[in-house]
């Protein structure tokens, strides 16, 4: 009760705004429900959509979730909209946002996601759009107002449905009919007039009213005068008002098609967010573009067009001059996981960029690839596309590849420790330009020989893996170590005793590494740990009263008792790890 007088002193004396005034000369583009009929409704992307198509002011529909997020959606309930069950004010937030909610629509748009009320907001600012909320949850007033305050749009909001506790609130709030006529297709510039000698500005309605198509009857709605259309169908209302979205898509792609390259890309990002329309084939020509970034652009279009580009679309670009446009043909290829085929000439590409790129893409691309064309990539002359190769031969071979990349990995790690000892007998001192960039070119193709071998299941893998992490201990090996180690979290369940029989390393950092290993992996590590509880070397107790502690091994308790009844060294961290298990014990 505190908490809400609070809210509504703060609100009562907030800046004193009116709801927000329609644009004197233009005929504004309301759209219900976002851009519903374009794509899935309250999702990001259908309210981002209903923006580009014009709307000036457009309806969501707010609900509170079981743990009190406020999220878009209007059934409240979830076998429409989603591929989950249930009702939205009894789910938690988090069940939620896990949910796909475009699918129902349509493959196209698979894998959006229920928004969140603040996400809206900033798209909202961002695209310079107003809001009427309709809001289906009663009481959620509260929230709804602070969310507004703190994102800056509580003077760019109206309200509709359950919002009796936001007029408590907040006074000086509006609904959309405050000022308004709201009128159904067919009205006269005779009553047009009226109701503005009246003083009210006239919205005539084409959602939910058998007219929602009608492209005729909004024209004569504009004709007669009104204010604003309210739709479905933003572009059909556009078309009506005389804003007709074609001409921003030829604006966008004039600028696309030539002058500074900047300019060029942000016109193709911003025509790739336009869901529809028949933009491929400029896409395409744009892909082939001798600016590389330029291409890039286009590419990443192509990837994001809905309905999805087919394969055969980026058939010109791999057989480009321009090395840009065959490599991020590849790329797009890859992002898109069409079959494998599509790529496999490309793998005799003399362009190492395109090589690194076709490799990275086929490794996320469906069909085999013959172990004969990846072997010799594994020892190509340049780094990046040895790494690439090996993460697509984690991908197409993996029993080859548990055997091949371990092996090449050791050959990289020879060769940059070669690149050192041979600065160091040159008296060391700076490193050239030249020894940078071998160093950095070795060790971004480990990083990648790293990530295969986190690909691969089995014992070679982790094997290897554990060579990694408790190896080599030159400082500059030291991330090959880290990256490795981390992967072995779920790894070591099956067989922990190498990690275990680290925690006696004399290097600290080996020794350091083994114990968080440990502590995050699962429980099937714990019964070996144990044994270490009754070890000689006070090193190797410590550390692993540690992790039984941060693991809250229950079983471990009475061997800690007895330690912490006898004196010395372990009394004081046994009884800390007794602390920490109890306190990590489900309350009975």
């Amino acid at each position: 009760m505190r908490r809400n007088v609070g809210l509504a002193i703060a609100f009562l004396f907030a800046v004193s705004v009116p709801g927000y005034a329609m644009q004197a000369g233009r005929v504004e583009l309301l759209c219900h429900r976002t851009a519903n009929k374009d794509v899935p409704e309250n999702t990001l992307e259908s309210l981002e959509q209903a923006a580009l198509l014009g709307c000036d002011v457009v309806e969501i529909d707010l609900r509170r979730t079981l743990d009190g997020k406020i999220i878009l959606n209007h059934d409240g309930f979830l076998e429409r909209l989603t591929d989950g069950a249930g009702e939205v004010e009894t789910t938690f937030y988090d069940d939620l946002r896990m949910r796909d909610a475009g699918s129902w629509m349509g493959d196209r748009f698979a894998g959006m996601h229920i928004v969140l009320f603040e996400e809206a907001l900033r798209l909202a600012r961002e695209r310079d759009i107003r809001l009427i909320l309709d809001i289906k949850t009663k009481g959620i007033g509260a929230d709804v107002l602070r969310i507004l305050e703190r994102e800056g749009m509580l003077q760019r909001v109206q309200f509709n449905g359950e919002w009796e506790d936001v007029k408590k609130l907040y006074p000086e709030g509006t609904d959309a009919g405050e000022g308004r006529a709201w009128v159904q297709p067919g009205v006269s510039a005779a009553q047009v007039e009226e109701y503005h000698r009246q003083g009210k500005a006239v919205i005539a309605n084409f959602s939910a009213n058998d007219h929602e198509m009608d492209l005729f009857a909004m024209k004569a709605a504009v004709a007669a005068g009104v204010d604003g259309l309210n739709v479905d169908y933003p572009r059909l209302g556009a078309d009506a008002v005389g804003r007709p979205v074609e001409e921003k898509l030829r604006a966008l792609e004039h600028s696309a098609g030539a002058g500074n390259n900047d300019a060029r890309i942000r016109s193709i990002l911003e025509l790739a967010r336009y869901r529809g329309f028949p933009l491929e084939p400029q896409f395409v020509r744009w892909l082939l573009d001798e600016n590389a970034q330029v291409s890039r652009a286009a590419a990443l279009a192509l990837v994001q067009a809905r309905p999805r580009t087919p394969p055969s679309a980026f058939s010109g670009a791999l057989q480009s001059i321009h090395p840009d446009a065959r490599a991020n043909a590849a790329w797009a290829l890859g992002a898109l996981q069409s079959p494998s085929s599509f790529l496999l000439p490309m793998l005799s590409d003399s362009d190492s960029a395109v090589l690194q790129e076709s490799l990275i893409a086929l490794s996320h691309m469906p069909g085999g690839v013959p172990p004969e064309l990846l072997k010799p990539l594994l020892s190509n002359a340049y780094p990046a596309v040895r790494g690439a190769a090996a993460v697509a031969l984690a991908r197409h071979q993996p029993q080859f590849a548990e055997k091949a990349i371990p092996e090449q990995l050791s050959h990289e790690i020879t060769a940059e420790r070669t690149i050192y000892a041979e600065h160091a007998r040159n008296g060391g001192g700076k490193f050239s330009q030249l020894e940078i960039d071998q160093i950095v070119a070795s060790y971004r193709c480990q990083m990648e020989m790293l990530r295969a071998l986190h690909m691969l299941d089995g014992a070679a893998a982790t094997h290897a893996l554990e060579a990694q992490a408790f190896g080599p201990t030159e400082d500059y090996l030291q991330p090959n170590g880290m990256v490795a180690a981390f992967d072995l979290w779920d790894r070591v369940d099956v067989e922990p005793g190498p990690i275990v029989q680290e925690l006696a390393s004399k290097q600290v950092q080996q020794a350091d590494r083994a114990d968080w290993v440990l502590i995050h992996a699962g429980a099937g590590v714990l019964p070996q740990v144990r044994a270490d509880l009754h070890s000689e070397d006070s090193a190797v107790r410590r550390r692993a009263i540690q992790i039984v502690a941060w693991q809250g091994d229950s079983s471990s308790l009475s061997t800690l008792r007895t330690m912490q009844a006898k004196p010395g060294p372990d009394a004081e961290v046994a009884a800390w790890a007794i602390a920490k298990i109890e306190s990590l014990q489900p309350e009975p």
